[in-house]
């Protein structure tokens, strides 16, 4: 391994059909490196090719920027040797919950199939194939599933376009790739998720546990709906799944988010399936229990003491009075900045001026932070989508929302604008929240011209995604201003 200079090679980690990886050392900290790996012989052009892929699947990675995939660090040619460096993920994968037989609830199911489709359909925007899903590429973080290896996998490579060899066979594989297809499409990785999310809400294959033969069941075995395999779940859920396990890609969805759109919909609405019959021993026994229940409540009533003072459950606070007027927008002086409350909670005290009409399935993003005294401190952040197309404040809106300039296409910019007298020498910096995870963070530095307006144009340095955006401007670490919005699926 003489092309790794700068690293410290330290133990394998792991070995595939992808080739082994190893964990390893660098100055800014750890890192993960798939060596490359062939079957044939190194004098080869097979071999050749094989390695010329691997390396131009590195070099795709290099583009995909995203928070739900594993990002790639650098692609090393040197010597015959490839490597691809990538972030280390100290975290378990899919397959390990999975053959600890981890049964997940469909909402669990539904929060990783977003997440992973998500990841898909953005390196699908970029012309990039996974080619080999499979749970063991998919890392459950504390925030999130991230996805591994794009087109890395010897069985994504279509060389000769002939069917993936029988060794190489799991049952996570399209039918696309036993046929020897041209090339292995989006459709591929839909079919790919799809069986994943069979098997993580029925805790089974749709081709069975005991299957001897992969490769005759992926081409033509029968999937049994998997309401069938587990009656606890949703009829809802077998449409959209079966559409997706369809053997013809062209009779499958367009995308992975719209196979999880489905799926989602079908979780939020369950109507009781046809056939399943409520038990006569509950019309039975429901009568009973509920005459015992007040009969209980009736005797309890009896002996409680009838109370001469009644003790109110909301007790009279004497209010203290303000001896200064605090301007609007300011925290009074000395006040400590309150936490937040818990994501997706309701603030009841939320002033009605920030309640902000919004598009999309999802709830509104949560208001600014009242203590923020960036008002006071003559600061304002305004979000543009495209350059030019300005987004509300509070607001919610779709991840295609036209009127914004199709955002899923497009990026986002902030403008930061400074007018007042006191503009301090601190050192300001602007941060990009995605979700609770800080995605992009840069400094910003104002000429001092006291009474002249300043505006700083940010742009954020990753390509947008669903989920709930924070973009705070801080001094010495304390939160000045903030602006928030929600993009939907």
């Amino acid at each position: 391994m003489n092309g790794l200079k700068g690293y410290q090679l330290g133990q394998r980690i792991g070995v595939g059909a992808g080739g082994p990886v190893y964990q390893a050392k660098t100055d800014t900290g750890e890192v993960a490196i798939r060596q490359f790996e062939s079957k044939a012989d190194p004098a080869s052009q097979a071999w050749l090719d094989e390695r010329q892929w691997f390396l131009q699947a590195g070099r795709q990675a290099l583009g995909l920027t995203h928070p739900r995939i594993v990002p790639v660090f650098d692609v090393i040619d040197a010597e015959g040797e490839a490597f691809i460096v990538m972030e280390y993920m100290a975290a378990p994968t899919l397959a390990t919950a999975l053959l600890a037989t981890r049964r997940y609830t469909p909402a669990e199911t539904d929060t990783v199939l977003r997440q992973v489709a998500m990841a898909l359909d953005f390196a699908h925007g970029r012309g990039v194939v996974h080619g080999d899903l499979k749970p063991s590429d998919i890392f459950l973080t504390e925030r999130g599933a991230r996805l591994s290896d794009f087109a890395i996998s010897p069985r994504a490579r279509r060389l000769d376009h002939s069917p993936v060899d029988a060794s190489l066979v799991h049952g996570y594989l399209s039918p696309e790739h036993l046929r020897g297809s041209a090339s292995i499409g989006p459709r591929a990785d839909q079919y790919s998720l799809a069986v994943i999310a069979y098997q993580m809400y029925t805790g089974q294959s749709p081709y069975g546990n005991n299957v001897l033969d992969l490769a005759p069941a992926i081409l033509s075995a029968p999937v049994i709906p998997p309401s069938q395999v587990d009656p606890r779940l949703p009829s809802g859920i077998d449409a959209p799944l079966l559409k997706a396990l369809n053997r013809d890609p062209d009779q499958r969805y367009g995308s992975c988010g719209e196979l999880f759109a489905f799926l989602g919909a079908s979780l939020i609405t369950q109507p009781e399936p046809v056939g399943r019959r409520v038990p006569k021993l509950v019309y039975v026994l429901a009568p009973l229990l509920l005459l015992a229940l007040l009969a209980g409540i009736w005797l309890l009533s009896r002996k409680a003491p009838a109370s001469k003072n009644p003790v109110s459950l909301h007790p009279a606070v004497p209010v203290q009075q303000p001896t200064a007027t605090t301007p609007t927008g300011s925290a009074p002086q000395g006040s400590k900045s309150k936490k937040r409350p818990a994501k997706n909670t309701a603030a009841s005290d939320a002033s009605p001026a920030s309640e902000v009409p919004h598009r999309g399935l999802l709830p509104a993003p949560e208001p600014p932070t009242p203590e923020v005294a960036g008002t006071a401190q003559g600061f304002t952040i305004d979000v543009l989508s495209r350059g030019d197309h300005r987004i509300e404040n509070g607001s919610s809106f779709p991840f295609l929302d036209q009127q914004l300039g199709e955002l899923g296409q497009g990026e986002l910019t902030a403008l930061v604008s400074f007018e007042g007298r006191h503009l301090q020498r601190d050192r300001l910096e602007l941060k990009w929240i995605v979700d609770d995870i800080v995605w992009d963070r840069k400094a910003i530095v104002f000429q001092r011209e006291p009474g002249a307006k300043q505006t700083m144009i940010v742009k954020y340095g990753n390509e947008p995604t669903p989920g709930y955006y924070r973009v705070t401007l801080e001094q010495k670490g304390r939160v000045i201003q903030s602006f928030t919005f929600r993009i939907t699926q």
